[in-house]
């Protein structure tokens, strides 16, 4: 933490030894300039010894607040922002704005900078105002309008985040086409919620425009259809998710081989989960197809299976199941069985099952948008040993 602080302080420093030689030059008393001099060289001493908070306050003690010292009083009040001193990064930023004579670009940059310390301090309704003046006079629009994203989607206001994302995408002509299907996915499921079905599948209808690939958007409609009793379509729906992106196979393995039951379709739902267990190198197809087996021939046949397929593909949760079908009496068993079990059982509850592309946060838990990065449809199954 101390070494990013540095990093940060050092762009102030700079600026502020160059300030200083302006402001030095325009001094006649030669006593004034040492003093200043000294008092400079001080807080790069505090800052190269690591000390960062006492050069902060040197060089705040220097700097008044005038048209040479705007951008270095805002870089100061960004870099409290991110040390989590909010109150005192607002305190600067409105300060700068109270100034008069400030040059337009000075201001509308010293609205966003206090826009995004509102945004920290969770007073959202403040920082949605700054952020649309901002963007009704055309000032910093695409970082104004990142900002009301992230500030709409805190809220769930998926509406306005659908609609200042479309505005986004036509002003920096920045991808927008997944995030924007994610909102409508969003809209789709709180239309289920209320029971309005045909608005839910309005929704669906706009994400797949939006992004012709969303394989959320086939999963929400899979299931709908599904309920309805149109079983074909369901299936074909969770059929193309694999075909999209076979990581979502076990996201889907469940509904699919119930909505294959219920359709009466058996024979079809386990010649696709053969095929794709040909091509996922996952565990979840394997333990379904060994549940085929153990239905139709037996556990022995189920436990033989697990063992040839973990020979070539190992997996603590595959090791698992083998061990349970032991225990139960379908292989021979071990005075040893029931500890391993236990071993296994423990290992598989540290380990995470899920893990965000974009950002690294795992969990246990699937999600559509990552909980720490906030990016969409990142969360996938792990892979190895101790995952998939």
């Amino acid at each position: 933490m101390i070494e990013l602080l540095i990093v940060l302080l050092l762009p102030v420093a700079v600026y502020f030894g160059w300030w200083l030689a302006r402001s030095l030059e325009r001094r006649s008393s030669a006593k004034h300039r040492q003093l200043f001099s000294n008092q400079y060289f001080q807080g790069l001493n505090y800052l190269l010894n690591e000390q960062p908070d006492k050069a902060i306050q040197v060089f705040l003690e220097l700097a008044e607040v005038n048209q040479d010292t705007v951008e270095t009083h805002m870089a100061l009040g960004s870099l409290f922002r991110r040390r989590g001193e909010v109150d005192r990064a607002i305190r600067f930023h409105q300060n700068i704005i109270a100034k008069p004579g400030l040059e337009p670009e000075q201001r509308t940059q010293a609205l966003l900078e206090l826009g995004e310390d509102y945004m920290k301090a969770g007073l959202l309704d403040r920082a949605e105002r700054l952020f649309a003046e901002l963007i009704e006079t055309d000032s910093h629009t695409p970082a104004a309008l990142h900002s009301l994203l992230e500030i709409y989607q805190q809220e769930k206001d998926w509406e306005k985040a659908l609609e200042q994302a479309q505005r986004l995408e036509q002003i920096s002509g920045e991808h927008m086409g997944d995030t924007m299907a994610q909102f409508c996915c969003e809209m789709a499921d709180a239309a289920l919620a209320d029971n309005d079905r045909e608005l839910a599948r309005r929704h669906l209808r706009q994400a797949r425009r939006h992004d012709p690939r969303c394989i959320r958007a086939r999963f929400i409609l899979a299931e709908i259809v599904a309920d309805e009793g149109d079983y074909e379509r369901s299936l074909n729906l969770y059929e193309e998710i694999a075909e999209l992106d076979q990581d979502y196979i076990p996201e889907i393995l469940e509904p699919y081989v119930n909505t294959a039951a219920r359709a009466g379709q058996e024979a079809r739902g386990r010649a696709k989960l053969e095929e794709w267990a040909g091509q996922y190198k996952g565990i979840s197809l394997v333990l379904k197809l060994a549940d085929y087996l153990g239905e139709e021939q037996g556990g022995d046949a189920a436990g033989h299976f697990l063992i040839e397929t973990l020979a070539d593909k190992p997996s603590v949760r595959g090791l698992d199941r083998l061990i349970e079908l032991k225990a139960d009496g379908h292989l021979s068993t071990e005075s040893s069985d029931d500890i391993l079990k236990a071993v296994t059982e423990r290992l598989m509850a540290r380990q995470p099952s899920y893990r965000c592309s974009h950002c690294g946060f795992s969990g246990h838990t699937h999600h559509w948008q990552c909980p720490s990065c906030r990016h969409w449809s990142p969360t996938k199954k792990i892979h190895g040993v101790l995952g998939e």
